[in-house]
């Protein structure tokens, strides 16, 4: 899977609430569509676990602040 899909994916899993006691429902989610809704159930923690360790394979790529600090510090011993 392309390292964007799975942050995406990442992104999506981090986005669910807490727990059903925490969120403000009144109706309890439907467990059968496949949906990952509460960071509380065994298949949230599988599906991060997942993906985790997948990241855990791939080369580090900077981010924005990690390459501009790269640069300045390139430039510093430059000069």
């Amino acid at each position: 899977m392309h390292t964007g899909s799975l942050m995406k994916r990442r992104a999506a899993l981090l986005a669910c609430e807490e727990s059903f006691t925490v969120a403000d429902r009144d109706v309890l989610p439907d467990t059968e569509n496949g949906r990952i809704e509460f960071k509380n159930t065994p298949q949230w923690q599988q599906a991060y676990a997942d993906i985790k360790s997948v990241l855990a394979t791939r080369e580090h790529i900077p981010n924005k602040q990690e390459r501009k600090a790269i640069r300045q510090a390139r430039a510093r011993q430059g000069k």
